[in-house]
């Protein structure tokens, strides 16, 4: 059952909230807000100059789209969050964690002392028996606390901080049904950031930033910044395909933003030769758009899904 929280996706340029609520085992958006971002490529781990004007930001938000629940959710993206895999024999309990952060230790140039941690174990695979995989995530403890300092002074109280790339992959995985034997990719296409996953019906198998160190936005229709997500995108498939022992990405979703340009669809199945389609979360809620109020409409629904995503996270245990 969802509780009242309020989920806060803070972009690149814009700034996205919701509010879900379930009844019946059917999950409705009950109350949208989308606002412009007012300070540009906000990040919060370089500058704090910004904070006032995002919590400001933010408590208009919270005005203009009626939303009065106070536990909120957020997430992070960026360089300077980590990713990594680990492959472990089977372990579980303190075991299993103290193996995963002595493997974070050595591989890795950052201080964990630094870092919020986090993992989980990844689907197991066949022909891997006696291995389990382990998907490792770290963000600066000082990005993590700006936050949620920033939610605080707008008036929230913040339940927990999650990263993007996982916070999209859950609004799909929970949303929208794929065959059984299915893996597809899943592009949430941002301003200047790519989140990448590839999903199955057992969950979550791999996960990915993409980051064409750009300055201006992501225009897809421009050859040049195709071309090369296309490759980093096709180097995450054989990644993962090699790694994997035969599991083939067969499909593509394209979510987010970038997703609602035109042709969008055709120019990424042109580029990485697999069946495209764009994915609105919204086509798998219930919503009365009448009682959003701020004339969000249904077509940009792919704009929400990192922000719903979160809503329907896993309470921490």
């Amino acid at each position: 059952m969802l509780t009242s929280v309020v989920s806060i996706d803070i972009g690149s340029s814009l700034m996205k909230l919701v509010e879900l609520s379930q009844s019946s085992g059917k999950i409705r958006l009950e109350k949208v807000g989308v606002i412009e971002n007012p300070v540009p490529n906000f990040r919060t781990e370089i500058d704090t100059t910004g904070n006032g004007t995002i919590t400001r930001a933010i408590k208009r938000a919270l005005r203009i789209s009626h939303i009065k629940a106070k536990d909120v959710v957020s997430s992070l993206g960026g360089s300077s969050i980590i990713i990594q895999y680990f492959k472990l024999p089977p372990l579980s309990g303190k075991e299993l964690e103290n193996a995963v952060y002595l493997e974070a230790q050595r591989v890795m140039s950052v201080k964990l002392s630094e870092m919020e941690t986090g993992f989980q174990v990844l689907p197991s695979r066949q022909g891997e028996a006696g291995v389990q995989e382990i998907l490792f995530a770290a963000a600066p403890k000082r990005m993590v606390h700006q936050r949620i300092d920033i939610l605080r002074r707008a008036g929230l109280n913040p339940m927990a901080i999650d990263i993007d790339c996982l916070a999209f992959a859950n609004c799909f995985l929970k949303l929208k049904s794929t065959a059984s034997n299915e893996h597809v990719l899943v592009l949430n296409l941002g301003v200047q950031l790519i989140n990448l996953a590839i999903l199955s019906r057992n969950g979550l198998q791999f996960i990915r930033d993409i980051s064409l160190g750009l300055k201006t936005a992501l225009n897809f229709g421009t050859e040049d910044i195709l071309s090369r997500a296309a490759e980093e995108i096709r180097r995450s498939i054989n990644y993962y395909e090699t790694r994997s022992g035969g599991d083939k990405v067969t499909r593509v979703f394209l979510t987010g933003g970038g997703a609602v340009a035109s042709r969008i669809d055709e120019l990424f199945s042109s580029s990485l030769k697999l069946p495209v389609e764009r994915w609105n979360p919204l086509k798998n809620l219930e919503f009365d758009s009448a009682k959003w109020g701020d004339g969000f409409e249904e077509n940009r629904g792919c704009l929400l899904t990192i922000a719903i995503g979160l809503s329907l996270r896993e309470k921490e245990k």
